[in-house]
């Protein structure tokens, strides 16, 4: 059975529950995944999985968010070259419309240039106003994107 590892970083706790749809959709494709935040997780142990998923918000002007910026600059010079990889995360378009998700971009970039090869679109939620909780169709939405990812490997 391939092996997922999703790696996420909540302040809010609404990338958490993002990354908790998503695991369940990667269940439901058929993968074993282990979800860690990214307080817990090593660079390093990203060799160890099949396909790597990211979670991460985007703050402020495009910022992730604060826990994963050691994280982010740990994968300086890691080769994940021949492992698959997605990346999601929530942001507020209404507050932020020219930054967007940007977090969702920058660790795209991090990850390709690392060697990985990303394998679908990323999930960019728009959770509103800043402080606004994640709806139910946002879950559903992160569940069925996550079976989708599946599909795409």
């Amino acid at each position: 059975m391939a092996k997922a590892i999703l790696v996420f970083g909540s302040s809010s706790g609404n990338t958490e529950v993002l990354a908790e749809s998503v695991s369940e959709g990667l269940e439901q494709g058929g993968l074993q995944v282990t979800v860690k935040n990214v307080t817990d997780a090593m660079t390093e142990e990203l060799n160890d999985y099949d396909l790597i998923v990211l979670g991460c918000p985007t703050y402020e002007e495009g910022d992730l968010q604060e826990d994963f910026i050691p994280f982010y600059e740990k994968m300086e010079g890691l080769s994940l070259n021949g492992k698959k990889a997605a990346v999601f995360g929530p942001g507020s378009e209404d507050m932020y419309p020219e930054t967007f998700c940007k977090a969702v971009d920058t660790l795209e970039e991090k990850l390709k240039a690392c060697g990985a090869e990303i394998v679908t679109t990323s999930l960019k939620i728009n959770t509103g106003e800043v402080g606004e909780e994640v709806e139910d169709e946002a879950r559903e939405e992160a569940q069925a994107w996550a079976v989708d990812l599946v599909k795409s490997l």
